[in-house]
């Protein structure tokens, strides 16, 4: 009896769905009084390692979610997220965030990827305020949301 080789496929395709695998499309358009305070005005808020959890409304799957952030230009953030899905299966992912909208404390994200035609396009929201990250994603098949604090 031969014994079939876990390639890990399927736990990409959802992580994908829960992650919205990069890259993504803005929505809106970035809220500033000019470039140069936008690039000021909230640097420390994206400051410092975050963690907390992921959750499907859905299928009720959850996890351990961890991440950090870099504004890379005026209207995007560079997230690096890492966490775990059925408490032991890691993944890590990448993902450019477009900046919707700004103000002193406050950073709104959006963005979205098209999954396919079973899947339908994965689209999230995002709001960064003081030491909190709060995330609500749906696709054609799923919903959840994500929940961090930054790390002391």
């Amino acid at each position: 009896m031969s014994r079939r080789q876990y390639t890990g496929k399927p736990i990409l395709l959802l992580l994908a769905l829960l992650l919205g695998a990069s890259p993504v499309s803005a929505w809106g358009q970035t809220h500033s009084d000019s470039a140069d305070q936008a690039g000021t005005l909230n640097a420390g808020l994206l400051s410092g390692n975050w963690s907390g959890d992921w959750s499907s409304c859905k299928s009720g799957h959850n996890g351990r979610l961890r991440a950090t952030f870099c504004r890379i230009s005026e209207t995007q953030v560079q997230a690096r997220f890492n966490g775990t899905f059925c408490k032991i299966f890691p993944f890590r992912y990448n993902a450019v965030l477009q900046i919707v909208h700004e103000e002193e404390g406050l950073i709104q994200l959006k963005g979205s990827r098209k999954l396919g035609p079973l899947m339908g396009t994965f689209r999230y929201e995002a709001t960064i305020t003081g030491n909190d990250f709060r995330a609500t994603y749906r696709s054609k098949r799923d919903c959840g949301q994500w929940n961090m604090t930054r790390d002391s």
